[in-house]
C-alpha cells in the first residue's frame, strides 16, 4: 500500500469517542479546529457533564457539534451514530473520520481488571462496542462513496507481552488485528486505517493491585535507564498525530507509535 497524506481542512463527518479523557479533549479541539465549514462532529463519552463542557468549548459556526452519551455498556453507539446522520441530512461530506479513543486505557489505566465483571466490562468497552460502531459507520448509506479514515488509538504498552497485563494485552491485540484486517478488506472502498499509540502520557500513573503489588508504567516497559522514554503531554501527542496525517504520511493498516520519531 502506498503512503497516504490527508488535508484535514475539508467538509468532514467526524466521530470521536472517549472525549472526557485529556487526550480525547485535545483531539476534539485540534481536529475540529481544522475542519472546513459545513463539517459535523459527533463526540461520544459516558460522562454527560464533561461532554457538555467540551461541546461548549467546541461550539463554532463552522462545525456542528453533536454530543452523544454512551450507556453503561457502550451498547448504544450505533443508535447515536444513526441519529447524528439523520441530523446531518443531505450535507455533501467530502470525508468521514472515526477516532476510537475508548475509555482511559491509552491515557490512564495499566492495571489488569481485578474481577470477572470488570474484565467483561473492559472487553465490551474496548472491543465489542468499537467494532459494532465501526461496522455501522463503514456501511452507512449516507457516507457511501466518500473517503473514510479510521484511527485506532491504542497503546504500545498493551500490544506486546507485559508482566501483569495478560488480559489487557490479549484484548488490545484482538482489537488491533481487527483494524489491520479492515485496512486490507476495505482498501478498494477508499477506506484508510491508522493505529496510533500516543506515548506514555503524564496521566499514566502507578496502580496497586489486590495483592499489594505497585505497578509503575516505567517499570512495565523494561528498557535500560539510558533509553528511558519521556512522558508526553496530550497536546504533543495530538499534534504528532496530525503531523503524521497531513505531512509525514502513513501506510493504511500500519501501527505508528509517538516514539517512532520525536519531531512534530
Amino acid at each position: 500500500m502506498a503512503a497516504k497524506r490527508m488535508d484535514l481542512s475539508v467538509r468532514t463527518f467526524l466521530v470521536l469517542s472517549g472525549c472526557s479523557n485529556p487526550l480525547g479533549q485535545t483531539l476534539a479541539q485540534e481536529l475540529c479546529g481544522r475542519l472546513a465549514p459545513g463539517s459535523m462532529a459527533l463526540i461520544l463519552d459516558e460522562n454527560p457533564e464533561k461532554l457538555e463542557d467540551l461541546r461548549q468549548q467546541l461550539t463554532s459556526e463552522a462545525v456542528l457539534i453533536v454530543p452523544g452519551v454512551w450507556d453503561a455498556q457502550h451498547s448504544n453507539g450505533v443508535q447515536l451514530l444513526e441519529q447524528s446522520l439523520l441530523l446531518a441530512g443531505d450535507v455533501p461530506f467530502q470525508r468521514t473520520i472515526m477516532v476510537h479513543n475508548e475509555g482511559e486505557t491509552a491515557t490512564h489505566m495499566l492495571l489488569e481488571p481485578q474481577t470477572e465483571q470488570t474484565w467483561l466490562q473492559y472487553v465490551q468497552h474496548q472491543l465489542y462496542a468499537p467494532v459494532a460502531l465501526n461496522q455501522r459507520w463503514l456501511n452507512a448509506f449516507q457516507l457511501r462513496g466518500i473517503e473514510k479514515l479510521a484511527i485506532n488509538v491504542t497503546s504500545s504498552l498493551q500490544v506486546r507481552p507485559l508482566v501483569y497485563s495478560t488480559l489487557l494485552c490479549s484484548c488490545k491485540r484482538a482489537r488491533d488485528m481487527y483494524f489491520r484486517a479492515m485496512a486490507s478488506e476495505e482498501a478498494r472502498a477508499n477506506v484508510h486505517v491508522l493505529s496510533y499509540a500516543p506515548g506514555l502520557l503524564e496521566t499514566h500513573r502507578a496502580h496497586c493491585d489486590e495483592n499489594g503489588n505497585i505497578l509503575r508504567p516505567e517499570e512495565l516497559i523494561e528498557m535500560p535507564p539510558e533509553r528511558k522514554l519521556p512522558r508526553v503531554e496530550p497536546l504533543q501527542s495530538t499534534l504528532k498525530l496530525i503531523n503524521i496525517l497531513e505531512k509525514t504520511a502513513f501506510v493504511s493498516g500500519h501501527d505508528v507509535d509517538y516514539y517512532d520519531t520525536f519531531f512534530l
